[in-house]
């Protein structure tokens, strides 16, 4: 992966340089909602959702807010308020399973010339405005062609695996663990339509959830209502 060629500074601005402690910060809660509503208002036919842990070769990593439109988009939010120690690490890790990744930031707090972020990323800057965070998009971000099956293969819940390899009338056991059925889903399904599974996957899985907080409007209805293990299975 390529590498925008930054020169390496300080992450943080001085706090006295643009800073003080009387000028208005969000938090990561206050920014996450106004993003998946402002989100909400930008996308068509999608689902939103948030939290989603993946596994990468950068360890397990999750993802802040995560939208399936017919592509798989990851959100790493970072308020006023966080550091950016991790941050390299979540983003290369997105990276290997999402089409497109952005780094939602505070405007003002960080220096991203100091982030040597990959070039692949996407920056959307939060800032107040008429009482509320609004967002600009400072770059858009670019398609990740990393993901493969064996990266998608840990994501999916053992029901959803054994429904795919039924798909390719791939024989298994009931009682097989669930190792077991990603190393045969992953010998059975290649990149681009482990691709299009985990599109699907994020749209179906994850609907019940974001039509929930559509209704009340509070990010609580996430977690209550994350995952709707009884969503049917109808892939095409």
């Amino acid at each position: 992966m390529k590498y925008t060629n930054f020169k390496k500074e300080d992450i943080f601005l001085q706090e006295n340089n643009r800073y003080n402690s009387t000028m208005k910060r969000a938090d990561a809660p206050t920014i996450t909602y106004s993003l998946i509503e402002w989100l909400d208002n930008r996308y068509d036919n999608k689902t939103i959702t948030t939290e989603i842990s993946v596994n990468t070769t950068f360890g397990t990593k999750i993802a802040d807010v995560v939208v399936s439109n017919g592509h798989s988009i990851a959100y790493e939010v970072k308020s006023a308020f966080d550091t950016t120690k991790r941050l390299n690490a979540q983003v290369n890790g997105f990276s290997e399973m999402f089409e497109y990744v952005y780094l939602v930031y505070w405007d003002g707090k960080y220096n991203l010339k100091g982030l040597n972020l990959p070039s692949n990323i996407g920056l959307i800057k939060a800032y107040w405005k008429d009482d509320k965070v609004c967002f600009g998009i400072v770059q858009d971000a670019r398609i990740n062609r990393l993901a493969t099956s064996f990266n998608i293969a840990p994501f999916l819940w053992k029901k959803e695996l054994r429904y795919f390899l039924g798909l390719k009338q791939q024989k298994f056991k009931m009682s097989d663990d669930k190792d077991t059925l990603v190393e045969l889903f992953s010998k059975n399904y290649g990149k681009r339509d482990s691709v299009r599974i985990f599109r699907y996957v994020l749209k179906n899985r994850f609907e019940l959830g974001f039509s929930v907080f559509q209704k009340l409007k509070d990010l609580k209805a996430f977690r209550s209502n994350k995952s709707d293990i009884n969503y049917p299975l109808q892939y095409s």
